[in-house]
């Protein structure tokens, strides 16, 4: 998803706020263009349809929970897709959504209405250590100034593997963690103690997103290759327990001190977006010694973006700025550090993130972690223009960081802001949210302007045109009723074959305002599904829980694939055609009381009543809604339903007291003869 403030795009996931059950996630950008006076997110899968000219590209991507499959795509259809969608929204641009206030009111969305998500599902991360300021500032406090850097720190961008299940959105709240703390701060023979950590610290980073398809097992990313495999950019705080991590990182590094939490900003920027903003790093050059061929970037440089670092105590009532930072502190780029990562052959895959490490500048001001702006606790660090001061953090304080980057003309891309407040140790905090959801292409819920101006094609008497009333009528859902008589086969008449080739009933149709396009639909089951998912905040007809929904469409199945089809009209016309003397509404009869007799055992064994229903549950499904027509059709075929189906029967007193299903009763239709005739 790309997200435009100013001129440019990041991409995000997000979903609708407040909605009940949580709502889905889909891919949208964030940004503030002429169509929208205000900051808006853009739903990139409600105009999907505007992005099928898009070479290479299967819109239907921006409908799944994470961004990885639009990532693993090659950089052509990233660079070609945030064109498009830059075309969409610019002023002067296509005039496909700006002409269309019915998909504007759909795909935009007020920034302050969604929540946002991971980006991503993250299959691995790695954290690099790659701003030289940063690297030389912690050796000298821990090594003297004469070893400030390990000997093979200006050969290689020096890195350690993360974990990816403790990367959390921007707004996760982040628990103090626990672990082993050295007893004597000066003298480790003295052992460690169990205990909550003293010496919490930020740490400002950026990070990035891989893309592209994966690279085989042995195959290697070349400098030249690498541009093309960066999918965008993020900030990130990477949390840091000092002295948990004194105590633990010799000889392997740190362990339980990095991996209780790190936050990073919802929205990705993508590389493309801040090409205008290259620059120098702050190292100038790498000549003092060259890296190895592998390493070596013919265009070597970073990026000119701004960060910032603010923290906010718990009863400050602004947050106070600590630290300014930049980007071009680095003294191994992004780009070096992907090709050093996959120099062994590693296997890279899409949503992959990297890290910079701490990125830290020359002065004191641009240091970027509390370690080194208190310098080992040595001195208090003044929270902005405020009294408060801080050496390390405290339980309560909330941990700001923004970024941006601007041209001297004035064209800005912001990364928006990631923050996280430090909650006390054994505190928890709800899993819902944290991730990216596992589950296969969601379900979206569409918003319900989308589709209007309702047509029913029916009959009365119809039973497959009854159960779409009643799910129109349950829902509470507008519609105009068309009548087609199909007594005088008004069905085959040529317009309406039209509508439906198999000239039957019901038929639905409706407009849609994303494609702007008429749409029909036949086949009962296929219009209540469709309702069903249309109109999500309206009355459910299929239960969520997978075992029940089942259950509930196999009764409706029975009525629709097991009774229905012997007992049509159209069936006893074929078998008359075969032998007039056919007793045809025998075989209906027979078929029928078969049918509904499997259908009464299902509803006994469902616990199915007059006030549970057919699910059992006391609410109404699907399958009550095939219930009701097919009970009425059996006593026109002459059934002995207190015979076959008693159960069924107790099932419809609770129905027809509904009053949603009376008004959607046969006898209530303004074709019905008997409602005719008392007009």
């Amino acid at each position: 998803k790309a997200s435009l403030e100013g001129q440019e795009s990041p991409s995000e996931i997000m979903s609708l706020a407040p909605l009940q059950p949580p709502a889905p996630q889909t891919q949208s950008s964030q940004f503030v263009s002429p169509l929208a006076p205000q900051p808006q997110v853009l739903d990139v899968s409600a105009i999907s349809n505007l992005l099928t000219s898009v070479e290479g590209l299967d819109p239907s991507v921006f409908s799944q929970p994470a961004l990885n499959q639009f990532m693993a795509y090659p950089a052509p259809v990233w660079r070609a897709t945030r064109e498009r969608i830059k075309n969409l929204l610019a002023e002067g641009g296509s005039a496909e959504l700006s002409s269309n206030p019915s998909l504007r009111e759909l795909a935009l969305i007020p920034r302050e209405n969604v929540t946002m998500h991971l980006p991503a599902r993250i299959g691995d991360y790695t954290d690099f250590y790659c701003s030289r300021e940063h690297a030389t500032n912690v050796g000298i406090m821990f090594r003297g100034k004469e070893n400030a850097l390990q000997p093979n720190w200006l050969h290689l961008p020096v890195g350690y593997h993360g974990r990816a299940s403790s990367v959390y959105v921007s707004g996760t709240p982040v628990v103090r963690p626990r672990g082993q703390l050295q007893k004597d701060k000066d003298d480790p023979s003295q052992g460690s103690e169990y205990g909550a950590c003293k010496l919490l610290d930020f740490e400002v980073e950026m990070a990035f997103f891989l893309g592209g398809p994966p690279n085989p097992p042995g195959k290697t990313i070349s400098m030249c290759e690498a541009e093309d495999r960066i999918f965008g950019l993020v900030l990130m705080n990477d949390w840091s327990a000092r002295d948990i991590q004194k105590w633990e990182y010799v000889p392997l590094g740190p362990f339980g001190s990095k991996n209780f939490g790190t936050s990073i900003s919802p929205w990705i920027v993508p590389l493309d977006a801040l090409v205008p903003f290259k620059c120098p790093t702050s190292a100038g050059t790498q000549s003092d010694p060259e890296p190895l061929e592998y390493l070596r970037d013919p265009d070597y440089g970073s990026y000119d973006i701004s960060i910032s670092c603010a923290v906010k105590g718990a009863n400050m009532k602004d947050p106070g700025v600590v630290c300014k930072t930049n980007m071009s502190n680095l003294y191994w780029n992004i780009k070096q550090q992907l090709v050093h990562h996959s120099v062994t052959g590693c296997n890279m895959r899409p949503g992959d993130l990297l890290a910079t490490g701490t990125i830290s500048g020359q002065s004191e001001c641009s240091f970027g972690s509390m370690l080194e702006l208190s310098w080992r606790g040595a001195r208090e660090v003044k929270l902005g223009a405020t009294e408060e001061v801080r050496k390390f953090l405290k339980d309560g304080d909330t941990v700001i960081m923004a970024g941006h980057a601007e041209t001297a003309d004035g064209v800005r891309v912001g990364f928006g802001e990631v923050q996280g407040t430090v909650l006390p140790a054994g505190s928890f905090v709800e899993a819902h949210g944290l991730e990216v959801p596992t589950d296969l292409p969601l379900k979206r819920k569409v918003p319900e302007q989308r589709f209007f101006n309702l047509k029913l094609y029916n009959y009365w008497r119809s039973s497959c045109s009854w159960r779409v009333r009643l799910a129109l009528a349950a829902k509470g859902i507008p519609y105009q009723y068309v009548a087609v008589n199909l007594l005088q086969k008004k069905q085959q008449d040529p317009e309406f074959g039209t509508k439906n080739s198999m000239l039957q009933v019901p038929t639905l149709e409706f407009e849609d305002s994303t494609t702007g396009r008429t749409s029909t639909l036949s086949q009962s089951m296929a219009i209540i599904e469709f309702l069903e998912e249309a109109f999500p905040s309206r009355k459910q007809l299929f239960p969520d829980d997978p075992g029940l929904r089942a259950t509930v469409r196999q009764m409706a199945e029975v009525v629709n694939s097991g009774i229905q089809p012997l007992q049509n009209l159209g069936t006893a016309d074929r078998l008359s055609q075969i032998d007039s003397s056919y007793d045809t509404k025998k075989f209906a009869s027979i078929s029928i009381s078969f049918g509904l007799e499997s259908l009464e055992a299902l509803a006994i064994g469902a616990g199915a009543s007059a006030h549970k229903f057919m699910a059992g549950t006391g609410e109404v499904t699907v399958a009550d809604i095939y219930l009701l027509p097919q009970l009425y059709n059996a006593r026109r075929f002459d059934v002995d339903l207190e015979k076959h189906c008693p159960t069924l029967l107790n099932v419809e007193v609770g129905l027809k007291a509904l009053a949603w299903a009376h008004a959607a009763d046969p006898s209530n239709q303004p074709d019905c003869p008997e409602a005719s005739a008392g007009l």
